[in-house]
C-alpha cells in the first residue's frame, strides 16, 4: 500500500515525520518520538521505488528546515530589517539545499536494498552508515551546517556516551542503528532487533562508566557567567551605548576574588581602539576586586582596516581569539558586486566580517589553558580540535538576541554540551540573552540561566586532563566507520545472493 502513496499523502507523511522528528530536540526533548521518526522513514524507504523515496526524503528535510528554522526570519527580517520576501526565499533556498542530502539518502538506500534484498542488512549496515556519511557530508561541505544532526538528539541521553570516541557523528549513526532495530521488531524479527538494542543499551552504559579525562590536583576555579540581555535592535544605537558600558561594568560587583569573569559575543558594541579608555577602567577594577581574568566579546581591526569578530581578555594576561568559521549571509557575504551594490542601496547589512587565521593560541591563566570559540563554532565539533589536548576548558561567548524569544537558543544549548561530552572537558558558555550555562564533561548542566533575562551565573570548574579518542581521530572515524560498514554490507550481500 505504501509503494502506491501519491503526491499529496507523500507530502502529509514528510510534514508529518518532520513534525516527529523535531520533537527529539530541544526546547521540547521527546527522545522517543524522534527515534520512531527515523524508523517510519527507514519503513518507507523499504517500500518506495527509488524515485519516490527521493521525493519523500527531500520533503521531510525541506519541511524540517523551514519549520526548525523558523527563528531566521526573526534574524533576517525583524532584526535586520530585510524585505519580508527576501528573508522566505533565503529560509527556502536553505531548505531547499539542505534538503537534497536527505533526498540522496532516500535514492541510494533503496538502489542499495533493492540491489541486496535484505532488511536486516539494509536496516543495520546501509541505513545508519549511509546516514552518517551524508551528516558528515552536510555539516563539513562548503562552510557546513550540521544543525538537526540526529546525534544531538541524544546529548541528553546515555547515548552520547559514544561521543568521546567518534563525535556527534558517531552519536548520530548509533542512535540511526537503534531507529533500525525498533523497525526489526516491528517487522516481526524480534530477536534480531532486540538483541540490537540490546546491545546499544549495553555497550552505552559501559561507556559512560568511562571517564577519558580526569580532574586536576589544582583547586576548582570560579568563574561568573554575565547574561546582558541586550536586545539586539537596541545593541547598536548610540543612545543605548553608555547604559551598555555601566551594565556591564556593574556586573563586576559582588565577583571579588573570582578567577574568571565571562561576558558574551560583542559585549560591548564597539571597536576595540574606540573603548580602550573603558578597558582600562575594567583593569583597575579588576586589581580593586582580585579578578584573575575578564574574558569578553568585542570587534577588533587590523592595519589593514579588516575588522574581525573576536573574544579578548583582561587581567594578568592578555589573550585574543579572532573567529575562524564565519556565519554565511551574516557575517559575509558571498554573493556579487551588483548584488553587493543592490544590498547597499536597500540599507542592507552588506559589508564582510574578516576570518581570523586558522592556527590561533588557547587562552592562557597560569596553569589554565582555554579553547575559545564564538557563537556557531561551538557546533563543529572539528573546528575546536585545533585546540586539543592542551586546553583544559572550553569557552564560548554567543549572541542569539539574533533570533529573539525563539527556539534558536535551546537548540544551540543542545548542540553546545556534545563539545563537552567530545572533549571530556568543562563548558563555559556565556550569551546575551541566554541560554548561558556552566556544563560539566559528561554534559550535565550545573548551572543555567533563564533565557531573556540579565542574569549572572557563578559556579566551580576543574581544569580536566587527558585526551579522548575524538581528540585524536575527530570526524574521520565516523567517516571510515560508515564506509566500512556499507562495504561490509554490499560484501554479505552479494555472498548471500551468490549462495
Amino acid at each position: 500500500m505504501i509503494h502506491q502513496l501519491s503526491g499529496p499523502k507523500l507530502c502529509l507523511s514528510s510534514i508529518a515525520l518532520s513534525l516527529a522528528y523535531l520533537l527529539g530536540f530541544e526546547p521540547l526533548g521527546y527522545q522517543l518520538i524522534g527515534f520512531l521518526s527515523v524508523s517510519v522513514l527507514f519503513y518507507f524507504a523499504l517500500n518506495l521505488d527509488e524515485r519516490k523515496a527521493a521525493l519523500l526524503f527531500f520533503l521531510f528535510g525541506f519541511f524540517l528546515y523551514c519549520i526548525g528554522l523558523y527563528w531566521l526570519y526573526i534574524s533576517v527580517h525583524v532584526v535586520s530589517g530585510a524585505p519580508k520576501i527576501l528573508a522566505v526565499l533565503l529560509i527556502l533556498a536553505l531548505s531547499v539545499y539542505l534538503s537534497l542530502f536527505y533526498s540522496l539518502f532516500g535514492f541510494i538506500f533503496v538502489k542499495l536494498h533493492r540491489r541486496i534484498q535484505n532488511e536486516s542488512i539494509s536496516l543495520l549496515l546501509f541505513a545508519p552508515s549511509l546516514w552518517t556519511v551524508l551528516e558528515v557530508f552536510r555539516g563539513h561541505f562548503l562552510t557546513g551546517f550540521p544543525w538537526f544532526s540526529l546525534g544531538y538528539m541524544d546529548s541528553t541521553s546515555f547515548i552520547s556516551s559514544w561521543a568521546p570516541i567518534g563525535g556527534v557523528f558517531l552519536v548520530s549513526m548509533i542512535t540511526a542503528m537503534t531507529s533500525s532495530a525498533i523497525l526489526l521488531i516491528f517487522l516481526k524479527r524480534r530477536i534480531l532487533g532486540s538483541s540490537i538494542l540490546l546491545i546499544v543499551i549495553t555497550c552505552s552504559y559501559i561507556l559512560n562508566s568511562i571517564n577519558w579525562t580526569i580532574k586536576s590536583n589544582d583547586s576548582p576555579y570560579s568563574v561568573a557567567l554575565v547574561q546582558g540581555n541586550i536586545e539586539q535592535d537596541k545593541k547598536w544605537l548610540r543612545s543605548e551605548f553608555e547604559n551598555t558600558l555601566m551594565l556591564y561594568a556593574s556586573s563586576l560587583q559582588g565577583l571579588d576574588g573570582t578567577d574568571l569573569v565571562i561576558w558574551p559575543e560583542v559585549a560591548i558594541p564597539s571597536l576595540k581602539e574606540n573603548v580602550q579608555e573603558y578597558l582600562d577602567y575594567l583593569e583597575i577594577q579588576m586589581i580593586e576586586k582580585d579578578i584573575k581574568m575578564l574574558i569578553l566579546g568585542i570587534n577588533t581591526q587590523n592595519q589593514n582596516g579588516q575588522i574581525f569578530n573576536s573574544m579578548i581578555s583582561l587581567g594578568k594576561e592578555q589573550n585574543i581569539y579572532q573567529k575562524r568559521h564565519l556565519v554565511p549571509f551574516g557575517e559575509y557575504f558571498p554573493v556579487p558586486d551588483q548584488v553587493r551594490s543592490w544590498m547597499q542601496a536597500m540599507n542592507l547589512p552588506s559589508r564582510d566580517i574578516s576570518e581570523g587565521k586558522r592556527q590561533q593560541k588557547p587562552f592562557k591563566l597560569g596553569n589554565l589553558r582555554m579553547a575559545p570559540s564564538i557563537c556557531y563554532e561551538d557546533i563543529f565539533g572539528s573546528d575546536l580540535l585545533d585546540f586539543f589536548p592542551q586546553s583544559d576548558v572550553l569557552i564560548n561567548i554567543t549572541n542569539n538576541a539574533w533570533f529573539g524569544k525563539s527556539t534558536a537558543s535551546a537548540q544551540h544549548l543542545q548542540m553546545s554540551r556534545m563539545r563537552a561530552i567530545e572533549s571530556g572537558r568543562y563548558l563555559l558558555r556565556s550569551t546575551n540573552t541566554g541560554i548561558s550555562a556552566i556544563i560539566g564533561p559528561k554534559g550535565k548542566i550545573n548551572a543555567t540561566s533563564r533565557p531573556y533575562e540579565y542574569s549572572v551565573i557563578e559556579g566551580d570548574f576543574f581544569r580536566m586532563e587527558g585526551e579522548t579518542p575524538y581528540m585524536l581521530l575527530g570526524d574521520i572515524f565516523s567517516l571510515l566507520l560508515s564506509i566500512f560498514l556499507m562495504t561490509l554490507g554490499v560484501i554479505i550481500g552479494m555472498l548471500r545472493l551468490k549462495n
